[in-house]
Formats: C-alpha cells, structure tokens, sequence
C-alpha cells in the first residue's frame, strides 16, 4: 500500500459520495485501508489510488506555469484556482462580495452595541429588583412597648 493515505472525510469529498458510503466500503474491504488504534476506537485512514479507481475519480492536474494569469487591477477575466475543484472569480464579483462582507461587518458591530445596551439595562433592573427584595427582607423594628412582652 503506497504512503498516499487520506481520512473518510478526505475521501468522501474527494469521490462525492458519503462517509457512510465509504464506510460501507471499508467494511466490505473493496478499498485498501488501515486501521489506527486510538483510546477512543480506530482511526481508519485510506489509500487514495485504491479510492479513486474504485469509484471511477480522475485527478486533477494542475494548471502548467508557462501561461500565468495577469495580475493587474483592471482583470475583468475570471482568474482561476485549482485545489480540488475549479472556482472562477472576476473582479466585479470580488468587489460584490468585500461589499457584502463590510456591509455584514457594520450590521453586526451595530446589532453587537444594541445588544451589550440591553444587557446593561437588563442588569440595572436587576440591581433595582434586588435592592427591592432587600428592603422587604428587612426585620421589623419592636415598637417601644413591646420590650417588656415576656417570651417565655
């Protein structure tokens, strides 16, 4: 078994399909696997050929260096990333989504600051509550002609 191992996370995101789907397949020993010993279980990591050409998954091979994308500002043409998948962005979309993003910032400082005043407020009546309590706890003075009543 070649060094290539991946986790059942890896694998399923790799082939698309279901950790329980792999899982199935462990069990049914159709992929090369091996099995690590923790105190909690077993750690089941996974040969990624065996992974691949089961499931019929092509590798993606990453783009040659003798044509590399322009870096200007003025890019209007999809700029692309290979990881596992391919994602294209252009500059319009980027600068929508910084927008997006600050905009989101600025509510949730602005929902944070309302939130942290109601706490405030909330903690003041509580105060005010306590202090209420307290005064009704008080003991109640002896009136004068009290002293002299025997407890027997």
């Amino acid at each position: 078994m070649s060094n290539n191992l991946i986790t059942i996370q890896e694998a399923a995101d790799l082939t698309q399909k279901s950790i329980q789907t792999i899982r199935r397949a462990i069990k049914s020993k159709r992929i090369k696997f091996r099995r690590d010993k923790t105190p909690q279980g077993f750690n089941y990591l996974i040969d990624k050929d065996s992974v691949m050409e089961f499931y019929e998954v092509r590798a993606v091979e990453p783009q040659s260096q003798a044509n590399p994308a322009p870096t200007t500002a003025q890019n209007t043409e999809p700029m692309t990333f290979t990881n596992e998948e391919t994602m294209n962005v252009n500059v319009h979309d980027f600068k929508a989504f910084v927008q997006t993003m600050q905009t989101m910032i600025s509510q949730h400082s602005e929902e944070r600051q309302s939130f942290l005043r109601l706490v405030n407020t909330m903690q003041e009546k509580i105060f005010v509550l306590e202090n209420q309590i307290n005064l009704l706890k008080a003991p109640q003075v002896r009136r004068w002609y009290q002293i002299w009543k025997s407890k027997v």
